[in-house]
Order: C-alpha cells, then structure tokens, then sequence
C-alpha cells in the first residue's frame, strides 16, 4: 500500500493504491443547513445531491431531537429506530466522520436540532442558514401541524447565527426561499460563492419521487418536493388570509426574521447572459427611432424609462399585504393586495375627500418620518378630519405592515387616509359614518436610476396652481385633478412633467414634483406661496444652508428658467433629478449639472443619516405605543 497526502482545494486528500487499483478518499468538507420547516430545505438538499462532489444527510439529529425534548411526532418510533439518538455520536460517526468518498458533506438540519450537540458541529464546519418570510411560512406550516414560534425554528436560527459568528469569526450566509423560487441559478451561484464552492449547472434539476437520502419522515412532509424536479416559480395567487391566531405568530416571528434578513445572499446574475445598458447624456443622444431601454435577453427592463416616477417591476408585489383600518369597526387588518377594497360609498372614492404621504422605507425606517407625519396631520386638521390615530400609532401600524410584508429598503409607501362610508353620496363631513379609512399601500419599488443622469424634459402647461382660497395648493389632497390635468398635457407633448405656473405667470412647481434652478451658483426655488410644501424640496434647501450653497426662495418666470445655468426637481420617490429641457430650450449643457450631481449626493448622506436609527428597536417601540393607546382606549 502506498500512501501519498496530496493537497487538494477543499481538503487533504489521501491517495490509496492497493493491488494496482487507485481508491481516493478525503476528509471531507462538511456544511450544515440550518432552516425551519417548510423553507424549501429538502429542496435545496436535493439540489445538493446532484452535485458531483457531494454526499447529502436528512436530518441526521432528528432522533437526538426527539429523545432530549419528548416531541411528539406520528413517526417518532421510525426515527427512533432509523437513526443514533445520541447528539454527539452522530456527529463525531456521520457528520464528521472521515474519511469519506466524496468531498463534500451535505447535512440538512432543523436549526431547533442543535439542542445539546458539541460545538464541534458549529466550530469545525461551514454552515448556511435557510429563511422564509413569516407570512408565508406559518399558513404553509399550519397544512401540516399547528405553527408556533419554537417550531418555525427562527429563535434557534438567529442563536445560532450568534454562535457561529462567536465561533468562527463571520457571520454564515443567509438563503431566502423566495430567492431560489425567482432566481434559483442566480440564488445557487452566490451561496456556492459564499461557501466557496465551484458553481455546478445540474444543482438545478432532480428526478421527481422520493430519494435514498429521505428520512423516515418523508411521507408525511416531502410529497410536494416529491412531485417536484427543480425550483418551481412563487405562485401567483395571493396568499392565504391569516387567521388572527396565524397573525399573531407572524408579528411574533418579524423580529427574528428581521435579525437573519439583514444576512441574506444577493442572487447573482449569469455573467454570461448579454446585458444592454442605457445610453447615457441628453434624451437627444439616442438614434431615431430606437428605443433606449435595457434589455435582458428580450425582456424590457422599465428602469431604463425617462421620468421623475419610473421604477423597476417587482413580482412580489404582487403578493404583498396592505395595511387598512376600517372605519366602521375601527380595527386594523393586513389583506392580500388583490382582496384590499373600499365600499364604493368611501368618502375618497365619492369625493375624494382625503390626504396622503409617500413616503420611502429605507433600511428599515421611514425616511424623514417626522416631517411626513407633520405634513400629513396638518393637512387633516385644515380640512377638519380627525383620524383617530396619535403619530406614533399610525407610525406604527405603517411599520407592521411594512414588517408583515418582510420589507426593508427600496420600498415606497402610499399612506392614505379618507373620511370615511357615506350613507349616501353626499358631501357633508357631517353625513360620514364611523372613522376615517385608513389604508397603507407598500411596494417593492426602486427608482429607475436613468432619469438622475440623464434629466427629464418639462413642458410649460396652460394649468395654473390655484389660489389658497380657491384649494390650498400646499394639500397634498386625493383631489388631485388640477394636477393631472397638467399631467395629461406633458403626456401629450411627449414630455416626463409639466411645469405649472402661478395665477401671476411666475413660475411655481411641477405636476408632480417640486421645482429649482441653477443661476451663477446660485440655487432659486419659487416661493412657497403656490407649491406643496415638498419635504425634499425643504431638505435640499437645508442642504444648501448647511453647505454654503447660496440658495433662496423667490418669484422668477419662464425666461429666467430658459437662461439658467441647470435647474432640477425633487421628490420623495426619485430625490433630486436633473432637468434638460425646458419647452424645448436645453437647460444650460443639456445634461445633469455640477450643483445637481452635488446635491444628490448630498441628499443620499442626509437619507442615511436620517434612518440611522436600529430599525427593530423603532418598530417595537412604536407598536409598543399603539398597544397602549388601545388599551388605555379599552379596545
């Protein structure tokens, strides 16, 4: 027998040659997916198995699990006679055995079968943890047995990310489930980066029906996997009502899930699949007639659209829950998007008789929340509605349905309160019924990034802002039709907005956004006599203060706006966005301008600045302060 240590990329590997025949065997590599129930966990084993280099266990603590804490299972007495009931011998005798025809292990766990095993299982391995967001996870659970917090196993995944940080010095990657069902190639390529694994096509496809590898447990939990032979594609019906039993377990799960989330992978993209990008400068730089969007393959991809709202479509809205209150009962309640309806008798449907925000959620925290807030109840008090809610219950209940959604960042917010049901059509506030509607409308909804380097095009509309005694043009009101009415013209000029002037010919704001320009270095804003009040348009303005950028407000007309050096609109959707022509006229170079490529990089520092602020902490705390309110109310 001779014997040769050869070093390897993952391992040594100990070479065997006896009676002329070669035998390679390795100490293996060995990596642990640590998940709860109903996460796509024996999926992904399965597509581990595919791989040439590997060799997957099912669970192999599961008799341990059961024999420590007493569960009951209708299987308990198959596992426990499948499998050693000893935590430690199972990991020394199968997880760490060596050596081992293959050089990688796969072990597949349950995060809650960690109970009473040797650190050697954390210490001495790779490990990846397998999430999936609450509101899909409990009503999928529920199918099978009845869901509670110890059992979605997220108290135990985020103790151990804990632990194997402490022990191995980094954080282990986190998969989202929805992730390998949108992007399974994409999803797959950055967790075998992650574990530095080489990237393998055939983890994508199994044969359907049960595997060697199965535990005893399989036919109880796995026939979906069964019938499966890759990762199949998010469902497009919405999801299931909760019940409120179901609900409450969800809330109790957003803290825990909010922890491993900030983790999760980032699917990667095919590097070789072709990408065509934007053609950057003046709207003019695109040939006739060819259409400057990115394209992926043959798909169109919105981002690449002119405009101060475009955004990138994103299938989970699909699917998202929004936050109502209804009015009559007082009581609040997530719906499936496709099932969120108002009576047609709702004072906002009628009449519009409303005010709203949009506000953006930004790494865990409503962007600028304070002044959105103020802006909004203000706007109630003009018009005389009490919505019943504090500042902080209505913040709060903004973030339960942002948590509920699991959201973060890159998501925008329609929050909109009405008066109410009618009776009858009728206009009186008097004739509502019960309180005002509140609804919460969330969206994964990313800014195209196109129009902040390449500008918009304006065009000055025949629609002027009216009068404080008319409508108060600082409303942010769901009587939007002045505005749309000016929105219809820059559609019909071919332009991105419509510059609106005031009932003295000056200039006051867009339809959609407010308004600046750029003279000699200095930035002027029209008064804010005849415009909302725009919270970024209020932040830029701080900015400048704060920057020593002369800055002011003041009455200017159309000719100053032609000759101006640069001039830009902001909003809290798209933040602060070049403008390049004017009725025609290029602005300045026709492109974005220094003051606005400035600004807008010190507006990104003031949006993180502003949500600074340990997102789960605020969450709580404010649904803390509801709580209380509703029980000092008796409700």
């Amino acid at each position: 027998v001779l014997l040769a240590l050869v070093e390897g990329p993952f391992v040594w590997i100990q070479v065997v040659r006896k009676m002329g025949i070669e035998v390679i065997i390795f100490d293996p590599e060995v990596i642990n997916c640590w998940s709860g129930p109903r996460c796509l966990s024996t999926s992904l084993m399965y597509s581990f198995a595919q791989r040439s280099d590997s060799k997957v266990l099912d669970e192999p603590l599961y008799a341990h699990y059961l024999r420590l804490t007493g569960a009951e299972r209708p299987y308990r007495d198959l596992v426990m006679k499948a499998q050693d009931a000893d935590g430690d011998s199972v990991v020394a005798n199968q997880i760490l055995a060596s050596p081992s025809t293959t050089q990688v292990v796969y072990a597949k766990h349950m995060a809650k079968q960690r109970i009473g095993v040797s650190a050697d299982i954390v210490r001495r391995c790779k490990h990846v943890l397998l999430i999936r967001e609450p509101r899909l996870l409990v009503p999928s659970f529920a199918k099978v047995a009845p869901p509670t917090l110890e059992e979605t196993c997220l108290p135990a995944l985020c103790a151990l990310l804990s632990e194997i940080k402490a022990l191995t010095g980094r954080p282990p990657p986190v998969v989202l489930s929805e992730d390998l069902q949108r992007n399974p190639e994409g999803t797959l390529r950055a967790l075998c980066a992650a574990l530095e694994l080489p990237w393998e096509p055939a983890m994508l496809q199994w044969e359907a029906g049960p595997r060697p590898e199965d535990g005893v447990w399989a036919p109880w939990w796995y026939a979906t996997t069964h019938a499966s032979t890759g990762f199949a594609p998010p469902p497009s019906a919405p999801p299931r009502v909760l019940t409120p039993a179901q609900y409450e377990l969800v809330e109790d799960c957003h803290p825990f899930y909010s922890l491993l989330l900030k983790h999760a992978l980032t699917p990667l993209v095919d590097p070789e699949r072709p990408l065509k990008r934007p053609r950057v400068g003046s709207p003019s730089a695109s040939p006739a007639g060819k259409d400057p969007t990115v394209e992926v393959g043959t798909v169109k991809d919105p981002t690449a659209e002119v405009g101060t709202h475009k955004y990138k479509q994103d299938a989970r809205n699909s699917t998202i829950f929004v936050g109502m209150r209804d009015g009559m009962s007082g009581r609040f309640s997530l719906v499936p998007r496709a099932q969120a309806m108002v009576s047609v008798l709702e004072s906002g449907y009628l009449l519009g008789d409303g005010m709203w925000e949009g506000v953006r959620l930004h790494k865990g925290k409503l962007a600028f929340e304070g002044p959105h807030l103020n802006r909004l109840y203000e706007n109630l008090k003009a018009i005389d509605m009490d919505v019943g809610l504090t500042k902080a219950e209505l913040a709060a209940l903004v973030y339960q349905t942002t948590r509920a959604n699991g959201m973060r960042s890159g998501v925008h917010i329609r929050l909109m309160v009405t008066r109410g049901l009618k009776p009858t059509p009728y206009q009186n506030p008097n004739t509502t019924l019960g309180l005002p509607t509140v609804v919460i409308i969330p969206e994964h909804k990313e800014p195209s990034p196109v129009p902040s380097i390449r500008g918009i095009r304006l065009h000055t509309c025949h629609v002027r802002r009216g009068a404080p005694d008319v409508q108060d043009p600082g409303w942010n009101s769901h009587s939007k039709l002045n505005c749309i009415a000016a929105c219809i013209q820059a559609n019909k000029a071919g332009v991105e907005e419509s510059l609106m002037l005031d009932p003295h010919g000056f200039v006051a704001t867009c339809n959609s956004v407010n308004f600046f320009i750029v003279r000699n270095g200095e930035v002027w804003a029209p008064t804010p006599k005849y415009q909302m009040a725009g919270i970024t348009r209020g932040n830029v303005l701080k900015l400048c203060a704060a920057n020593n950028i002369p800055a002011r407000e003041l009455d200017f007309y159309l000719t100053q706006v032609y000759g101006a050096d640069e001039a830009f609109v902001t909003g809290t959707f798209g933040g602060v966005i070049p403008v390049v022509q004017v009725d025609g006229r290029q602005i300045g170079e026709g492109g974005r301008g220094p003051m606005c490529e400035r600004l807008q990089k010190l507006y990104s520092e003031l949006v993180d600045a502003d949500v600074a602020v340990d997102w789960d902490t605020r969450a709580a705390r404010l649904a803390g302060e509801l709580k209380a309110a509703r029980l000092a109310r008796g409700s």
